[in-house]
């Protein structure tokens, strides 16, 4: 594959994206898609991407742009915006006050300033860089580009609903300046379960001293549909980052979350759901860089499987050496439904001072015969204490979602998935 074929002298930019356009470009026909070989990507075959889509996967395709109303988080009330097909929807969307906010595509025709250079980073030796994000940074038209002003406090979440039965190239950013506060909600889906394309998002995220976001990351894409994200955040002095990550939908789906906890006392919080079943594969590596004292980081990963279905995490910190009194805590908890489900789990410390505060953990195993066996002693069926004993297990991820909507929505989705929950909610009462 050349240069010339990826077509990048038609994609907008100025001169400055341009180039770094044809460098990324470059890196990706050099590279191509990460192997197994690769320690980063060892237990996931990203070689289904080809023979789903072909040779020219990267190719951004056309797709419908019309959106049903039934894609969306019914009764969530939020500032509304829409991509579909990878393209803005302005007609659909909703735009806060105090919130600077262009689509890509209108800030690299319009506007091409710092903003839209922010974004087009280009760093090989960046933590989990792969040809897939050197394609991204290659490709991408559209996406989000959103400040939001010194000590502002949004009242209500940006929601952004991104449909896709395509492949597509998103680049986004948002930055908080000091003191501010904001919930981000980024939901993946499809309208069509029998389209197959790859879903290609990279999200940047700078938070200025003192601010605070909320990010909720909710990936439920067709079951044909590959979705490969970076979550790319840098914390100043004092801020504070919380991520709900949600994986159900997709036919195999990878995301890197890399945080820099650059600023003393900034802290970040990692929760993250995966429910697979049939033949899905899910993938999560996490990063998390202590680079300043005083710093607090936890993370918590839960993973539901059935059928044939196979998750992958690698979570990783790194403490400076100059990052001292470090708070830093990471588990991750796996239950096995089937026999034939498989999860690959490797917790990781890198640890370059003695000041630090720092544990991990991992499990991975089946429901509790004992505990069913207390459950059905008090008169409940098999079926019904497997579906509680199911749902307590992933509860500990969904508590944490302080927008019940958000909650109850994931609730009906996650448990839908899975045989004999069905009735669940009934059950709860």
């Amino acid at each position: 594959m050349s240069t010339e074929a990826l077509n990048i002298a038609a994609l907008p930019g100025d001169a400055g994206v341009q180039a770094l356009r044809r460098q990324a470009a470059d890196i990706f026909t050099r590279s191509g898609l990460p192997g197994r070989r690769n320690e980063d990507w060892k237990y996931t075959d990203i070689s289904r991407l080809t023979a789903t889509l072909g040779e020219t996967w990267w190719q951004p395709s056309a797709a419908d742009t019309a959106i049903s109303d039934n894609l969306d988080i019914e009764g969530l009330d939020a500032y509304r915006l829409v991509f579909v097909a990878g393209k803005f929807q302005p007609q659909q969307s909703s735009i806060p006050d105090g919130v600077q906010l262009l689509p890509l595509a209108e800030l690299l025709a319009d506007d091409p300033d710092e903003r839209a250079h922010c974004l087009f980073k280009l760093d090989e030796s960046a933590p989990l860089f792969n040809g897939v994000l050197a394609a991204n940074i290659a490709l991408a038209k559209d996406g989000l580009c959103a400040c939001i002003g010194e000590n502002i406090k949004l009242d209500k979440p940006l929601y952004v609903i991104h449909v896709g039965n395509n492949t597509a190239h998103m680049l986004n950013g948002l930055m908080l300046g000091q003191g501010a506060e904001a919930t981000l909600i980024e939901h993946f889906v499809g309208s069509d379960a029998n389209s197959a394309g790859l879903s290609n998002i990279a999200t940047y995220v700078h938070l200025q001293d003192n601010a605070s976001l909320t990010h909720y990351r909710l990936q439920l894409e067709g079951a044909k549909q590959f979705h490969i994200g970076r979550v790319e955040v840098k914390q100043s002095r004092d801020s504070r980052y919380t991520l709900h990550a949600v994986e159900l939908g997709g036919s195999l789906s990878r995301a890197d979350i890399v945080v820099n906890l650059a600023g003393t006392g900034a802290s970040c919080e990692l929760n993250g759901l995966f429910v697979a079943t049939s033949r899905q594969h899910i993938d999560h590596h996490t990063r998390i860089d202590h680079n300043a004292p005083h710093c607090v980081s936890r993370e918590k990963y839960r993973t539901v499987l059935d059928g044939r279905s196979h998750a992958v995490f690698n979570g990783k910190i790194v403490v400076a050496e100059g990052a001292i009194q470090t708070d830093s805590a990471q588990s991750n908890a796996n239950l096995l439904l089937s026999k034939n489900a498989e999860v690959d789990t490797k917790p990781e410390l890198e640890i370059y001072n003695d000041d630090v505060k720092c544990a991990h953990g991992v499990t991975v195993g089946q429901l509790d015969e004992t505990q069913l066996f207390y459950l059905k002693s008090r008169g409940l069926s098999e079926q019904e204490a497997r579906q509680l004993l199911t749902f307590a297990f992933a509860d500990e991820i969904l508590a944490a979602m302080n927008i019940p909507t958000i909650r109850r929505f994931i609730e009906h989705e996650a448990f839908a998935k899975l045989p004999n929950m069905a009735d669940l909610e009934g059950l709860l009462g």
